[in-house]
Formats: structure tokens, C-alpha cells, sequence
């Protein structure tokens, strides 16, 4: 089966992280990393193409659209399960029942939203990574697409220029 696999970076400053977060559209600039595979085979060395990006958070699961110039992106919003222990319950599960407290933590599972694009502060991470599947007809055949989203705050790549 042909694959495609589409790795996506996108830098936004603090204010635009907040502005999606707040439901505002933005149009911004991204790189794109596309790498069609079958098997052993694969379409590597990849080109890096920087494209367009529209990215709006409507808080609904709705498909990376592939558009001419770019692509259309909804932000995800998938609810976490955390762990919701006092001080004195983990302590305790740690001294008399470390299995159970290994168990609810494997339960736990990190919200995928907006919400992570915020300041730590805020209780975000200034990132947002996350992978969506899908399966699409291309020329007649079957065709398995995996996107990578990857959304950094700025400073990540204007650290590295000097």
C-alpha cells in the first residue's frame, strides 16, 4: 500500500499561541516535510516546502485538509485524564500500594488542545505535537496519510539563528 507521510512545523509567537487558543484564525507561514513510502521505498532524501497554513480552533476532530497552497488546520481537542490525588493519598499509595499508584497513573492521558500551546503558567507547554491517520484514494489506489503537526513558540527557532 502507497504511504504518505507529511511531518508539519509551524512557529507562532506568544500572542498568536494565544489568539488560536482563543478561537481567533490564523493565516501563517510553515514547512512541510512530505515523504511518499511503499515498503522499503521510500521518496527520501525529503524537500522541506513552506506553504501556507490555516489554522483555526473550532474544539471539533476535523481532518488536515491539502489544499493547493497549503493546508487547512483544525487544531484538535482531545480531553486528558489526569491524576487527581492529594499530597497525603499519593504518599500513602506510595508506602503501602506503589501497584495501584503505577496503575492510576497509567490511566492518565495528556490533553491534546489549544490548551497546550499556552505558557507553562497558564498550564500549556508552548507546543502542541500530535499525529493524525487517514486513508484517501490517489489515482485509483488505496493511500495511507499520517500527518505530524508540530506547533513551537518562536523563540524555539529564533534561539538557534545567530
Amino acid at each position: 500500500m502507497l504511504n504518505l507521510a507529511i511531518q508539519h512545523i509551524i512557529h507562532l509567537t506568544r500572542s498568536q499561541r494565544y489568539a488560536i487558543h482563543e478561537g481567533i484564525n490564523l493565516v501563517v507561514t510553515g514547512v512541510s516535510i512530505p515523504v511518499w513510502y511503499m515498503g522499503q521505498a521510500t521518496s527520501e532524501p525529503a524537500r522541506e516546502v513552506f506553504c501556507q497554513y490555516t489554522l483555526s480552533n473550532t474544539k471539533q476532530e476535523t481532518p488536515i485538509v491539502i489544499r493547493p497552497n497549503g493546508y487547512d488546520v483544525v487544531l484538535p481537542f482531545r480531553r486528558g485524564k489526569s491524576l487527581d490525588l492529594s499530597d497525603e493519598d499519593y504518599r500513602e499509595l506510595m508506602i503501602k500500594n506503589p501497584n495501584k499508584l503505577e496503575h492510576l497513573y497509567q490511566q492518565c492521558v495528556p490533553e491534546v488542545s489549544s490548551k497546550n500551546l499556552l505558557d507553562l503558567k497558564d498550564g500549556g507547554a508552548s507546543h502542541l505535537s500530535y499525529r493524525e491517520h487517514s486513508e484517501l484514494m490517489h489515482e485509483g489506489k488505496k493511500l495511507q496519510l499520517v500527518h505530524f503537526m508540530q506547533i513551537y513558540d518562536i523563540d524555539r527557532l529564533t534561539d538557534t539563528l545567530s
